[in-house]
């Protein structure tokens, strides 16, 4: 119930998901959320895998929020662009969705997504500090492991930094920051017009020492950096606080670092790095004459920006000052060829196993159809709507990144690479680099155990307020608890005394018509909460918008008769809508459109999944345990069929935006 997508499709569907997110994303970016006077409740139904409970959403015209369990045991919030999460889990998922709209003003339309908006960002800042401390533990263990190698180098450590891949090789032979400053070993005279002309003007902006200076108090602030731990007090652990920390040491070092790298490769004025960039040939990426020009009035607009950058007061300037010169070094290749340049955006280990890239290769064809059409959208919309903001110029060289991914699986036969999370380039690099200040062995044991004792009492904390529970805390309770909280904010007699369940009950009734309390019978199960809102609240309109091998299946019956299309669809050897996907349980029958013939089905289903198992059992020292493993998620998924109750429908590893079905 309300698991991540990244369990329930952790191959081919997650990297379709993934896909898709960010197909809706970048169709709809800068469209924000729509002014309505309504909300949406969605349930959406069981399937096999850890939502097979069933899931639920709410949806504020564009935007939807929903819980997901996530490991180790906390359940966050999320947000998703209301498009893409009904195609991740109405056609990807293959699981119908029931949406009941329910009237609400304009006021109480904003109450509450403001209140979903911040808890959002409350527990993501929770967690961004939960990191930051397992980041801590991180360092100072590798610290304190490197004294005791078998031949310790103690003033250097390898470490990982994003965004500086794009210039630099793992154990970088071009720079040698540990003995105090650029080196050059290879490609000697090799620089990047682009930033030695910045490099120029900074020194004309600020001085000619400024960049050296400013290396130097770098270098200075490195050395006098102690490793210690954070200590508490931290912040209290609350759902509707900001909290507000000082920056962990591991976050202080790598900022530092990240400055150090930044001045130093300017002062070098390196180019980029092969490999770490895409450099196409074909139309789509052909620049006009007019695309020229406003490609160089870009690259002005981002020089100035890093000029100013480069004297910001802000710790953390160093990795978007990184990624900017990245991005004008790409801009200058771009205008040098006449084709649209752009970094590359995937990481190069990111790839799908072979066995998952397998169910998406027939689909590339159409995939790579769907991204053209959002690249060449994208890209018009930047070339024609002047001026520069960083935000357009991510979209363009995303989307790009996503159709030449796409053309690079299709040409060399190589695996479809998953979209990164990072909206930004941010291809890191291992390096070796000085460690914080000096410290003994003395020290960074009595730092690591604080750092680990820091790390998980914030984890327990975090655990404690959003523990998963599947009947006390799960996606319905925390929707509903959310809602109530809200309204009980604007009950009254909320600023003179504590607002009983009565107030908030009333405060509910006049403002969504009715009230809803998740914690109270059974209304946690996802199927049962919809029904109450549907009696409850002011549901104007109730739409059940089908799975995707239902919408098609009824397509299918409008053009042949309804008994040939059963017979053909209702196995998984002879369906033409379903490609067995690596992640689904084994199973021959489906039994979601069936309920007279599901017990039969099932039979057949359970002995489908014991015969994968038995086989698993003697294939297990060769090929391990995955085999049995799918054996057994088929039987279990099987029981219930027995018993009339059907929880599995099979998903989809990818499906085309024009092949879903419209709503009515």
């Amino acid at each position: 119930m309300g698991a991540p997508i990244a369990l329930a499709w952790s191959g081919s569907g997650a990297r379709a998901a993934g896909l898709i997110a960010a197909l809706f994303f970048w169709w709809g970016a800068g469209q924000g959320a729509l002014a309505a006077t309504f909300v949406d409740y969605l349930y959406v139904e069981a399937n096999e895998g850890d939502s097979s409970g069933g899931h639920v959403a709410i949806s504020f015209g564009n935007e939807t929020f929903h819980f997901q369990h996530e490991s180790p045991g906390i359940l966050r919030i999320q947000r998703q662009e209301t498009a893409a999460f009904r195609h991740i889990y109405g056609m990807l998922g293959n699981r119908a969705i029931r949406t009941s709209r329910i009237t609400v003003s304009e006021d109480t339309y904003t109450l509450l997504r403001d209140a979903f908006v911040r808890l959002l960002m409350v527990q993501d800042a929770q967690v961004e500090i939960r990191d930051a401390l397992h980041r801590d533990v991180a360092l100072i263990d590798l610290m304190l492991r490197q004294r005791r190698a078998p031949q310790p180098n103690t003033g250097e450590i390898l470490l990982t930094l994003t965004g500086l891949g794009y210039f630099l090789p793992d154990a970088p032979s071009q720079l040698e920051t540990a003995r105090g400053g650029i080196v050059k070993k290879e490609g000697a005279g090799t620089v990047s017009p682009a930033l030695a002309s910045l490099r120029d003007r900074i020194r004309v902006t600020y001085g000619e020492g400024f960049i050296t200076e400013r290396v130097t108090r770098a270098r200075a602030r490195l050395r006098g950096m102690e490793p210690l731990a954070t200590r508490k007090p931290l912040p209290a652990v609350t759902r509707d606080r900001f909290p507000v920390s000082d920056a962990a040491v591991s976050t202080r070092y790598e900022e530092t670092l990240h400055a150090i790298f930044a001045l130093e490769l300017l002062q070098a004025a390196l180019p980029l790095r092969e490999g770490t960039f895409w450099t196409p040939d074909g139309d789509d990426f052909r620049l006009e004459p007019a695309e020229a020009l406003a490609l160089k009035e870009v690259a002005v607009h981002l020089e100035n920006d890093l000029v100013r950058l480069a004297d910001s007061p802000r710790q953390d300037w160093g990795i978007p000052f990184v990624v900017g010169m990245a991005r004008l070094t790409a801009i200058e290749a771009s205008l040098a060829s006449g084709h649209l340049v752009l970094l590359d955006i995937f990481p190069p280990d990111d790839q799908l196993p072979h066995r998952h890239d397998a169910a998406l290769r027939p689909y590339l064809p159409r995939m790579k159809n769907e991204t053209r059409e959002v690249f060449l959208q994208k890209r018009k919309q930047f070339f024609t709507a002047g001026g520069f903001r960083e935000a357009d110029y991510a979209v363009l060289e995303r989307s790009g990144n996503l159709l030449l991914n796409i053309d690079r699986a299709m040409a060399t036969g190589t695996p479809l690479r998953a979209v990164p999370k990072s909206p930004f380039p941010a291809l890191a690099a291992k390096l070796s680099v000085p460690q914080p200040g000096a410290a003994d062995d003395a020290l960074l044991e009595r730092e690591l155990a604080a750092a680990q004792t820091a790390e998980r009492d914030y984890a327990a904390a975090l655990g404690r307020l959003y523990a998963y529970n599947l009947f006390r805390h799960n996606c319905v309770t925390e929707i509903f608890s959310i809602i109530n909280s809200a309204l009980a904010s604007k009950a009254p007699g909320r600023e003179t005394e504590e607002v009983f369940p009565a107030s908030t009950r009333a405060e509910s009734v006049r403002r969504l018509g009715g009230f809803v309390d998740a914690e109270q019978g059974l209304a946690f199960i996802p199927f049962v909460s919809a029904g109450a809102v549907e009696r409850s609240y002011a549901v104007v309109e109730t739409r059940e918008d089908p799975s995707c091998r239902t919408a098609r299946l009824a397509e299918m019956k409008m053009h042949e008769a309804p008994l040939k299309v059963f017979l053909r669809e209702s196995n998984t050897i002879t369906s033409s809508v379903y490609r067995l996907d690596p992640d689904d349980s084994d199973f021959l029958f489906f039994t979601d459109d069936t309920v007279l013939l599901r017990p039969l089905f099932g039979a057949f289903n359970l002995l489908t999944g014991l015969g994968k198992g038995l086989l698993g059992v003697v294939t297990m020292p060769v090929e391990g345990p995955e085999r049995l493993v799918s054996g057994a998620r088929g039987m279990l998924f099987s029981f219930p069929e027995l018993v009339f109750v059907n929880l599995r429908k099979g998903s989809m590893a990818y499906v085309e935006k024009s092949a879903e079905p419209r709503s009515n």
